[in-house]
This record gives structure tokens, C-alpha cells and sequence, in this order.
């Protein structure tokens, strides 16, 4: 096992004689040196679960070097740098290691979003024995929260929930995202779930379609009545003609015009002059 630039028994030398010096010095210091004492007699060296990692994949150090300094910055925004993990129970470290976890924002366009994260027991054990693992689980999650999401201002959009499962290593870990509200081809018997955009689109043309019909409606009924005006015109105007050619008076709200009332003017002259005439002949006048 190498620490910087000085193997193990350079380092077990080091730090006997701090110890010897510096009687006062923190429970956690000479712990973490009885834990290498005691790794150096069973033969296991426990390593860093971000340099194994390393180790494995070179290619991804520099992003993996960037989260764990992300990480220790907000170590340092809590002011929790130099506390001693080792001296709290399991169960104290949880609820500080979650309360470093609220302490992290979300960028603005994760409005909505619901964030679920969950830790696995040798997870927990691991990042409160290894501090570089405990600062890349943070930076992780202060990278990925303040990323920008372009779409949530679109039409449309569904705010998601997002699950994010930690282990003892970074190979474990298990981040995904799910729309509260799917547009997918997800299906329930024959008909597919609609998302919330194709529902409003089909209602926005269901009210369009509604307001042509009523449109229409009140067009016909603008035409019946204009008909129905020009009908009622064209009987009054005939009426008045009628009247006119009867020597009627004009004017009058009643039709003077009468079938044969000129006929029967006639006819009832025509029966007084027979009756006078039949008088005359017969002696009585």
C-alpha cells in the first residue's frame, strides 16, 4: 500500500511518531492508523473505491476526479470538512450524510421533478470509510441536479422522477429517468394511452369543430329569418296592389278586396229592378 510518495512502514513510522508528539490528537486519527495496522496484519489493504475504479476505466479518471471535487466543495459550503465520520454510529452518519444530500439544489428546470436515491448497506458502509467515495456520491448528485433541461419549458412537457441506486462501488450505481406522464406506445387492450399533448390537441379540435357547428347554425337561422322577412313583405306589398285595384282604401290593415263582391253588388240591383217591373205589369202601380 502506497500513500503519496512513501510505502507502509514509512507511513506506520510517520505516524507512531505523531502519536508520540501529539498526545492530544483526534480519536479519528488513531483509529484510521489502528484500521491500517490491523489491515497490514490480516494482508487486506482496503483501496479507495474511486481509484479502483480508475484503475479500471483511465478513460473516465478526469470526469470521475471532477464529481469527487465537485463532492468536496460541498463538504466545504456545510463546513463539515474536518468532522470524523468514524466517530458516529451507523445511524448518525445517515442522517448526515442525508442531510448533505438536501443541502444540494436543483437547477430551476427540474421543477416538478420528483428525485428518489437510495444506498445499499455496504454502500453506506463503504462511503463512511472511504472519504473519496463519499465525495463522489455528492458530486455526482451536484452535477446531475444542476444540470439544464432544455425541454421542460416546452408545450407539453411532463416533469419526471428520477431513482438513483448507490453500492460499494461506482460501477453500481444505477440512475434513471421516467416521465410521470408517457406519450409512449404503452398499451391497455386496444386503445393506447394518450399523453397529455395529444388530449389537448384532440380537445382543442373537438371546440373548433363545436364552434364551426355553432356558426353554422346561427348562419341558417340569420337566412330563415331574412326569408321569412322578404315572404311577409312580398304579401303585404300583393295586398296593397289588390286594394289599390279595388279602389280600396289605402292603408287599411284589412284586405278590402273580396271574390265577386262586385258580382254580388250587381246581382242584388239587378233582382230589385225585376221586382218593380213584375209590380208595374201587374196592374198594382
Amino acid at each position: 500500500m502506497n500513500i503519496g510518495s512513501i510505502g507502509y512502514t514509512g507511513y506506520a513510522g510517520y505516524t507512531a511518531k505523531y502519536i508520540a508528539s501529539q498526545a492530544s490528537s483526534k480519536s479519528s486519527f488513531s483509529e484510521a492508523v489502528t484500521k491500517s495496522e490491523s489491515a497490514a496484519k490480516t494482508g487486506k489493504v482496503t483501496e479507495s473505491a474511486v481509484d479502483s475504479y480508475k484503475k479500471k476505466h483511465p478513460e473516465d479518471a478526469a470526469h470521475v476526479d471532477s464529481q469527487v471535487k465537485a463532492g468536496k466543495k460541498v463538504l466545504e459550503q456545510n463546513g463539515v470538512t474536518d468532522v470524523s465520520r468514524e466517530d458516529m454510529t451507523m445511524e448518525e452518519y445517515k442522517q448526515f450524510f442525508t442531510a448533505l444530500m438536501d443541502s444540494i439544489p436543483f437547477d430551476a428546470s427540474h421543477k416538478g421533478d420528483v428525485e428518489i436515491w437510495s444506498i445499499t448497506e455496504k454502500g453506506w458502509e463503504q462511503m463512511k470509510n472511504d472519504p473519496e467515495y463519499e465525495a463522489w456520491v455528492l458530486g455526482y448528485t451536484s452535477q446531475n441536479r444542476a444540470v439544464y433541461n432544455p425541454f421542460a419549458s416546452w408545450p407539453g412537457y411532463s416533469p419526471s422522477v428520477c431513482t438513483e441506486k448507490f453500492g460499494d462501488s461506482i460501477e453500481q450505481h444505477i440512475g434513471q429517468t421516467v416521465p410521470m406522464s408517457s406519450g409512449s406506445s404503452k398499451k391497455t387492450g386496444s386503445s393506447e394511452e394518450e399523453s397529455w399533448w395529444v388530449k389537448r390537441h384532440k380537445r382543442l379540435k373537438e371546440i373548433l369543430e363545436q364552434q364551426e357547428k355553432k356558426a353554422r347554425e346561427r348562419e341558417a337561422l340569420n337566412r330563415n329569418a331574412m326569408e321569412k322577412a322578404l315572404l311577409q313583405e312580398q304579401m303585404a306589398s300583393n295586398a296593397r296592389l289588390k286594394l289599390f285595384l279595388t279602389n280600396g282604401v289605402m292603408g287599411d290593415e284589412e284586405t278590402a278586396f273580396q271574390t265577386g263582391h262586385i258580382s254580388a253588388v250587381v246581382s242584388t240591383y239587378e233582382s230589385v229592378m225585376d221586382l218593380f217591373s213584375n209590380q208595374v205589369t201587374g196592374g198594382k202601380i
